[in-house]
């Protein structure tokens, strides 16, 4: 239908048109798609909302509907919007309940370091709540800069996965500042009660980060480099067709055909230029068969292999068509968006801190990212988790580490200036171990959270999911490390 349309439109124009990009699903991977990503968000559900009652009781509770409410903000907006939900939109969803449970650990925490200061549990929820407001706006605002620039610069589901998240990001802030201090003042003042924190299995520490920082930056900057000389060595193969122009098609099948099989049939028949890749379905305990080939290739590939193969039930599933005009426009955005993120980073922070912490933020974010991609580089090459193709969506993953990351960089540097003002004249090592050895306890909880929600996503995710869900995973590692 769209090439008839495209024929009628032709005929009286002196332009002739050119596709530019086409994306077509057929309804079964459709639906097993839809199956698994809702299963996906089920689970991150169910493992964030466990692990916060287990740990928190009453103050899990309250984190809890806190996230409900807002998911509900979020989905409102996005039906009010007229908004459609695509598979990385969903893993938006499921990460904004894992950033919005991440603002109620550092409420939390604050308030049980105000209790261990002696505090009355009624003095203690008033000062937690002054002191973290701050950190909280300012780690999500940072994240906000990026989802903004994906909104900007994104096409299609990247696009989505930047408005949905900037929802979240709104609504998180609001939640944690507004309902969740709503439900604990009523706990507090109305129901009177003393206690409402639970587990406290990560008391402060006192451990010298400074003594081991010259291995942790030999050993981590040794695998950026490892990572960044793989990316150049494999340049070639690891660029999906997002960025090189050309055709995936996802075929469904009933017998299962050898790889090698099948690049030994396109390379009898003059097609050389085909990657053939199998993907594992999870969630699903099934694989499909994807070919990317050259522009308007795909198809003729198909009915070689159905010849060749006629017992297998090769069915195309789905066909994505890019034209090489917008994949150059997407290889620019990706790189002007990541650059993009970082200036934004840079002056925000900047203002609201200095210029050094700024800069610090920065280098830690690059570092973030190169060992990201690396590792992620890295895993496809040796076959493991993950495909190891850079793509349209895998941009949004990357963009959401350059959040994640500077969301726990805050955090600390947060602390910092917080130590500094009450101790002036004390040392700046022993000031930032001082501040990195209160704020453990949080960066590890809000890993654990996000970590959890990322996990079940890479767990039961389907297709595009699989490999935004890993690098969000090494992500978090790295950025937390």
């Amino acid at each position: 239908e769209a090439r008839e349309l495209a024929n009628v439109l032709n005929n009286p124009l002196a332009i002739e048109l050119r596709v530019d990009e086409m994306y077509e699903v057929g309804p079964t991977m459709a639906a097993g798609a839809r199956d698994s990503s809702v299963n996906a968000a089920q689970w991150g559900a169910t493992l964030v909302v466990g692990f916060m009652i287990l740990y928190y009781f009453l103050g899990g509770l309250v984190a809890v509907t806190s996230a409900i409410v807002n998911l509900i903000i979020v989905l409102g907006v996005l039906a009010s919007l007229g908004a459609t939900l695509t598979l990385p939109g969903v893993a938006a969803l499921v990460l904004t309940l894992g950033m919005g449970v991440d603002a109620n650990i550092l409420i939390f925490e604050r308030l049980r370091e105000e209790l261990r200061a002696g505090k009355s549990i009624k003095n203690a929820t008033a000062g937690a709540f002054d002191k973290v407001t701050s950190t909280i706006v300012d780690a999500n605002v940072t994240t906000l800069i990026t989802a903004s620039i994906l909104i900007w610069l994104g096409t299609g589901p990247v696009k989505g996965f930047g408005i949905t998240l900037a929802i979240g990001i709104c609504a998180s802030i609001f939640c944690a500042l507004v309902v969740t201090r709503f439900m604990i003042d009523l706990l507090v003042h109305g129901a009177g009660l003393s206690k409402i924190l639970g587990l406290e299995l990560l008391r402060e520490k006192k451990i010298d980060f400074f003594k081991f920082r010259k291995p942790a930056f030999i050993a981590s900057w040794t695998l950026v480099l490892a990572g960044v000389g793989s990316v150049v060595i494999h340049h070639d193969n690891i660029l999906g067709k997002d960025f090189t122009g050309g055709d995936e098609m996802t075929i469904s099948y009933s017998e299962r055909v050898e790889s090698d099989a099948i690049t030994k049939v396109f390379e009898e028949n003059g097609l050389g230029d085909v990657t053939v890749n199998y993907q594992s379905l999870i969630g699903e305990d099934r694989e499909i068969l994807k070919i990317q080939t050259p522009f308007d290739q795909a198809r003729p590939a198909l009915e070689i292999l159905q010849g060749a193969f006629p017992g297998a039930g090769l069915e195309q599933a789905g066909i994505n068509q890019i034209g090489a005009s917008i994949s150059k426009t997407i290889q620019w955005n990706a790189l002007f968006s990541v650059l993009a993120a970082l200036v934004g980073i840079l002056l925000y922070v900047a203002l609201r801190f200095e210029v050094g912490y700024g800069v610090g933020a920065v280098v830690a974010t690059i570092h973030d990212v190169l060992m990201t991609i690396g590792i992620f580089v890295l895993c496809g090459e040796m076959g493991l988790f993950v495909s190891g193709q850079f793509t349209a969506p895998m941009l949004a993953a990357i963009l959401m580490i350059v959040g994640y990351s500077i969301n726990d960089t805050i955090v600390a540097f947060d602390r910092i200036r917080e130590e500094l003002e009450l101790n002036p004249g004390t040392e700046l090592r022993s000031i930032i171990n001082l501040a990195i050895n209160r704020v453990f306890s949080r960066t590890l909880l809000t890993s654990i959270t996000t970590l959890l929600a990322a996990t079940s996503l890479y767990v039961f995710g389907a297709g595009v999911i699989n490999d935004l869900a890993f690098v969000f995973i090494i992500g978090i590692l790295t950025g937390t490390f």
